[in-house]
């Protein structure tokens, strides 16, 4: 039973959509500086948490193997981020720069 339960579980982490993935809160921890990334009408929309700065996201690759979604923020010179899936919705995030831990919240 558990080897069943583990195969679905690893099909289920490949088969994964990236546009449904990426759609919601992101943060190091709730107490922690967090943007989302909203999907309105089919594009990928980035926000912070102010609302103050928003523009488009283009994924660039989805590596089914590495588990790692390439995007990048239209209209800026940074450099294309990945979220690598480590477990369930936290991920390791690489923002051009850096590389953390961040987690998916719900939207409130």
């Amino acid at each position: 039973m558990f080897y069943i339960t583990h195969l679905i579980i690893l099909i289920f982490l490949q088969n994964i959509d990236p546009y449904k993935f990426l759609d919601g809160k992101w943060c190091e921890s709730k107490d922690k500086e967090c943007f989302y990334l909203k999907i309105e009408d089919g594009l990928i929309i980035y926000e912070d948490t102010d609302g103050g700065f928003r523009t488009g996201v283009e994924i660039v690759n989805y590596d089914k193997k590495e588990k790692k979604i390439y995007w990048r923020i239209v209209g800026t010179s940074k450099k294309t981020q990945y979220f690598k899936i480590l477990k369930g919705t936290t991920v390791e995030h690489f923002d051009g720069i850096n590389t953390k831990k961040i987690k998916k919240f719900k939207v409130e």
